[in-house]
């Protein structure tokens, strides 16, 4: 497997922007589950969209969150696939891998320990790379909670005080859950060229 590299923040953090930049400027090999690097990869497209508005939000109500898990489980088997299939030189680097959304399912209440320990057994990254950037820098990002799913905040209505509150909540999670590993934090909030320079300086890629 060719040596990989996590890029984990908080929502709206700028992750996907930076990603983006990374392949399309720099080459970098880039595993998403986001449309722009999935390729012919229907049910995972699928599965992602559905993943919110037909699974999570009916944990405990329609269906248990063992199976609601499930649904986000063929995601995260896609990403840990794409690693391996990976070759030639690196870096390949992976967005937030299943650091995010073990960390976020479970502050919601959405725990299944089986599913998450299997996770676990999925190959490490070199490190990771964190873009920090403070909840209420996120909030306005978010267009003031406009843009933010329920994957995003607490309570059934989205809310500055519970958007706040789970961003806050799920750094900690997600520090936590990498605590073990090589840690690059990088302000979030610095020019987006500046930004991305301290990401390529991070895992070693050619700039």
């Amino acid at each position: 497997m060719t040596p990989f590299w996590t890029l984990l923040g908080p929502d709206f953090a700028g992750k996907s922007t930076a990603l983006g930049r990374l392949w399309d400027e720099h080459g970098v090999q880039v595993v998403s589950h986001d449309d722009a690097f999935l390729g012919d990869r229907p049910l995972v497209s699928a599965l992602r969209r559905c993943w919110i508005d037909d699974a999570l939000v009916w944990s405990g109500k329609r269906y248990t969150p063992e199976l609601v898990l499930s649904v986000m489980h063929p995601v995260i088997l896609h990403q840990r696939d794409e690693l391996a299939s990976r070759t030639g030189p690196g870096p390949v680097v992976i967005d937030s891998y299943y650091y995010k959304p073990l960390a976020a399912c479970a502050l919601l209440g959405v725990s299944h320990e089986p599913t998450f320990d299997y996770w676990r057994s999925f190959p490490q990254p070199e490190g990771v790379v964190y873009l920090d950037v403070p909840p209420e820098v996120t909030w306005e990002r978010a267009g003031r909670g406009t843009l933010a799913s329920a994957f995003e905040h607490y309570g059934p209505e989205v809310t500055e005080e519970g958007f706040i509150r789970m961003q806050t909540d799920l750094r900690a999670r997600m520090f936590a859950e990498v605590g073990d590993l090589p840690l690059t934090v990088i302000d979030g909030t610095a020019d987006q060229d500046v930004v991305l320079a301290k990401i390529i300086s991070a895992v070693g890629a050619t700039s």
